[in-house]
């Protein structure tokens, strides 16, 4: 491996930066670093959508991602090309990738965004948040009414009103050409919750799955689906909404339900 296996995580003015170390740049040819490359941008994605070390200050004026060489070592031509290629610039000590910010680009995400870190509940969506409700439901409830009043969005709690978070995703309205951007990590969860809780509360063969708590916080399904694919399966829907903003049009909340319930229709006949 060219590159060292850790993210070395550091703030400076208020940005967070994350360095990767790579080593003994002359061992490795164009393809092999651009492989290694392309393994150290979505790492780097990762942690900015899922890691709430950035935000505990409120969201950051900037996240870039920097590649630092040790000692003398120099990259090569076809190196820099695959920076370059990649959105990466040279900088003082290393090569640069800055991540747009979804609350940068526009006002209104950023009013969303800084709601939903003051109120959305990180914790398994399965426990009670108090004694009135689950955290699963509170974030429903926050993600709903911090929406309308910093986008004007209304979400009704139905079907096919997560259509409506597939595109605050993609911010279809603010950007006429999807690419990765950051949105906080509790953005991402209260989209989750917000999908999982939809889909419990409107097809009963879906529910919490009762596995001890994981990151997965999955939903289940029973029934003979397909017969390859045996008698029922679970779903993410917190890791979809990251997808979802990792990946964009590849990945969808509204389909991740509606193939399953799909499937379960077909099943009930």
């Amino acid at each position: 491996m060219p590159f060292g296996p850790h993210l070395i995580i550091s703030c400076e003015k208020e940005q967070w930066i994350l360095d990767r170390v790579y080593y003994e740049p002359q061992q490795d040819d164009q393809e092999t670093f651009a492989s290694a490359l392309g393994q150290v941008i979505y790492d780097a994605q990762w942690y900015v959508v899922t890691s709430e070390r950035p935000y505990k200050q409120g969201l950051p004026k900037g996240i870039l991602l920097r590649v630092v060489l040790m000692g003398e070592e120099t990259l090569t031509a076809a190196h820099e090309e695959v920076l370059r290629a990649e959105g990466f610039s040279p900088e003082a000590p290393g090569w640069v990738l800055r991540f747009p910010l979804s609350w940068e680009l526009d006002q209104n995400y950023r009013l969303l965004q800084e709601e939903l870190e003051r109120r959305v509940d990180r914790r398994d969506p399965r426990l009670p948040h108090d004694e009135h409700t689950s955290v699963a439901v509170h974030n429903l409830k926050a993600l709903i009414e911090v929406a309308r009043t910093a986008l004007g969005l209304d979400l009704d709690s139905s079907f096919e009103s997560v259509k409506k978070l597939d595109e605050l995703l993609l911010m279809e309205g603010v950007e006429p050409e999807w690419r990765f951007r950051v949105f906080s990590p509790a953005t991402l969860i209260a989209c989750g919750d917000y999908t999982a809780e939809v889909a419990v509360r409107t097809f009963p063969e879906l529910y919490w799955s009762d596995d001890e708590p994981d990151e997965a916080y999955p939903l289940a399904f029973e029934g003979s689906l397909t017969p390859e694919s045996g008698r029922g399966g679970k779903m993410n829907p917190r890791g979809k909404a990251r997808k979802r903003c990792l990946y964009g049009d590849g990945d969808s909340l509204y389909s991740l339900i509606a193939v399953v319930i799909d499937l379960l229709r077909r099943n009930r006949s």
